[in-house]
Parts: C-alpha cells; structure tokens; sequence
C-alpha cells in the first residue's frame, strides 16, 4: 500500500456551545463537510456529540496521487476513509486468478468507483477480515482518515458492536466478496475430489481384475460399451449445450460493451437504415445464432429485454462490470429513433448485433496484420490481404485501397468504423 503524499492533523479552531469548528492546516473544514461527517456516515450517527468531537479531533486529513494504492486486497484493516474530493475505484482479485501468470501490480477487476461524500475501508473494521478488495486512486483525493484504535466502542466501526445481517450484505455486495469467495464452490471441489478418488485413479491404485491380473472378468464386472457410449453420450450433450450458451452470451456481451461506446444520433432515419442495411449482410447461420442469444436473455419470453434481464445473463457468465446505468444506455442506444428506450426489441438486438459483428469483423482482421499491436497498418499490406481474398473469388484486379503511398500508416479501428458507417 502506498503512503498518503500528504497528511495532516486536524485541530480544533472554535469550540462555542455545540459547534465545534475545525480546520485543516490553515483551512477551516466548511460547516457541510462536518454536518455530512457528523450526520451521514452511518458509522457516526449513534456517537454522542463528545464522542464524535473526539474521534474527529484525532482524525487526519491525507491526500493520495492518481494511481496511488490506498488499500490492498488481504491486508489487515486498520483505518477507515471518507473521501471529502476525489475518485478511487475498488478492485477485486478473482479466486481462480494464477498468482504465476497474473502481473505483481494487478489488482483484480474494478467492480466499484467511489467518489466525494462516500467511504471506504468499513468491511475490515467491521468484521475483522482481511481487507476484501483493493482501492486505488483515480485522481488526486483527499480523504479523512480514522484510526479504527480511536474509533469509540460504541460504533460498528470498533469491531467491538455487532452488525446486522442487513449491513453485512450490504458491504458485501460493495467490495463484491460473492466474486472470489471460495466457499461458494466448495461443492464442487469436493465433487472433483470424490471423482478423482475411484478404483484404478492415481490418487487410489489398487489392483483392478484384468488389468493388474490375469483373472478373467467375471460376467457380472463387465460394463456394457453400449452403456458407457449413453452416458458419456448423456453428459458430453449437456457440457456442450451449456458450452454453447456460454459462448452466445459472451458474444453478445462484447457486442453490448462496443455498443456502450456508440453515439447514435437520435431521431436520424440514416441510422436505422444503416442497422437494417447491415442486418441484411448476415448470413442466415448468424441470424439464427442471434435470435437464439435474444431468447436466451428474454427470460420473461415477452419479445423485449430488460435491464434486468441484461443484467442476470452478463451476470451469469461472470460480466459484472458494468453497472446498471450502463446497461440502460445500451438499451437506449439500441433503437436510435427515440432516446430514452427502456427495453430492447428482437429487430433493434438484430441491429445492434449486426452492426458490433461487422465492426469486430474488420478490426479483427486487420489487428492480425499487426503484430506489434501500435493500432495502424500499412495502407498497402492491407491492400494486398483484401485484393488476394477478393482474387479467390472475382477475376476482378483493382487494387482496393487506391493509395498512391502504399506506405502510408491506416488507423484501422477508424477504418473500421468507416466500413460500418459509424465514423
């Protein structure tokens, strides 16, 4: 974890009656931020004015740079924040991640961003585990800080009172604990482990008739091959429909996260007709496999997707980055004739589909053109790729790109968009 650049102590500027006014240095904290402090962290409201006076007395102001590691997942928690400016997002580190081929300063997928007037750092103090999940700056922050020691037995926050069940949930749901906590499949470590403990496995080698020994086979120990066929048969069938409806999903969930970064214009008939246009490019394979995601996320079958659909199926293959506000806006953006769709009919998931298979389609390709990854290609290199696909085809020898400068570097995320229509 990284060292706040700046800490500060509070003092105590005026105390007069109730009031008590503090500062920061030279800057006196604004009435505000001390009535937000005293009357909307939930973790203070049951303080009494001495105790809550108290605690902020000996409280610190530190200030984190952008990408400063303020937490980190697995540490123990000893300091609660409240961010008076600022931005932090919270990563969390997946159970199934290989410490071996995962970076050293990888810090799992953000699940949350945190910004002015919110807090973090509860759950440790609260439970007494680990820190659940990491928190980096995004941009320069200014935090509150309390020392959990100086925390009064009377709040949460001690570890001294209990929490309800309720809360709990809560702080759960907020560092996302369901994403890597183990215990959620044990079952299935323990299935694996009692599979793997059969007669004739490594982990058991004993003896097997007819294998190990020269003893015939009696006629009762023999398994019939027609019934081995049927139930592999029985069990490879249903790996392979889930496999399947795996792979719709994920696909549609890559098309869902370049839709997101779409700007349609709303109300313009062009950008119907250009969906429709690119709907009538797909093959009748690819119209299917579509239709088969829509009926896969329309689990109410009424014809239309919801947020809340949207949300179970990406949740489903482990896509749970992107928050419901964001699903909202693909669904709007999904019909560009009105803004301010709600949901998402089988016509506009077919566009928006097409469009997001085109645009895939050629960036794709082309990024294999590049194997350095810098994002352009040689105008004439990418001539030459599509002039020999074309010449398997067509007798037709025109060059494609007519560029005069064959070395000229192409943008081929623009180019792609061009070739949809959408730049």
């Amino acid at each position: 974890e990284d060292e706040a650049c700046t800490i500060r102590n509070i003092a105590e500027a005026v105390a007069t009656g109730e009031t008590t006014r503090l500062s920061v240095g030279d800057v006196e904290v604004a009435q505000e931020t001390m009535d937000y402090l005293r009357n909307d962290i939930p973790y203070f409201k049951d303080l009494t004015d001495d105790e809550f006076n108290t605690l902020m007395r000996k409280s610190t102001y530190s200030t984190f740079e952008p990408g400063a590691i303020i937490m980190k997942q697995g540490k123990t928690g000893r300091t609660f924040y409240v961010i008076d400016n600022g931005q932090v997002e919270i990563s969390v580190k997946g159970a199934f991640e290989d410490p071996l081929t995962t970076p050293s300063g990888y810090l799992g997928s953000v699940v949350n961003t945190l910004g002015t007037k919110n807090y973090f750092g509860e759950r440790s103090l609260i439970t007494g585990q680990k820190r659940a999940a990491s928190i980096r700056a995004v941009e320069k922050t200014r935090c509150f800080t309390f020392k959990v020691s100086d925390i009064p037995e009377s709040s949460v926050l001690s570890g001294k009172a209990r929490a309800t069940q309720e809360r709990l949930q809560q702080l759960n749901e907020k560092y996302a604990v369901d994403y890597y906590d183990i215990n959620l499949i044990d079952n299935q470590f323990k299935e694996a482990n009692t599979a793997n403990q059969i007669r004739g496995s490594s982990n058991k080698p004993g003896i097997i008739k007819g294998v190990d020994t020269d003893d015939d086979i009696a006629e009762e120990d023999e398994i019939s091959f027609d019934a081995m066929t049927m139930a592999a048969d029985g069990s490879s069938d249903e790996v392979l429909s889930l496999l399947v409806r795996f792979k719709l999903l994920r696909h549609a969930a890559r098309c869902f996260e370049y839709i997101l970064q779409t700007n349609p214009k709303f109300g313009d008939k062009g950008e119907v007709y250009r969906r429709s246009l690119l709907v009538s490019k797909l093959s009748s394979a690819q119209r299917a496999e579509f239709q088969d995601v829509f009926k896969l996320i329309d689990r109410s079958n009424d014809g239309r997707i919801s947020v809340i659909e949207m949300k179970i199926a990406l949740n489903a293959i482990g896509e749970e980055n992107l928050s419901e506000s964001e699903l909202l806006d693909i669904i709007n953006k999904a019909d560009p004739r009105v803004d301010g769709n709600t949901e998402i009919s089988l016509p506009e998931f077919m566009g928006v589909m097409a469009e997001a298979e085109f645009y895939y389609l050629f960036k794709d390709t082309f990024a294999t053109l590049d194997p350095h990854e810098s994002g352009y290609v040689q105008a004439g290199k990418l001539d030459k790729v599509l002039c020999g696909l074309r010449d398997l085809i067509s007798d037709d020898r025109k060059s494609i790109i007519d560029i005069e400068d064959k070395d000229m570097l192409i943008d081929y995320e623009t180019f792609s968009r061009m070739m949809i229509g959408t730049w």
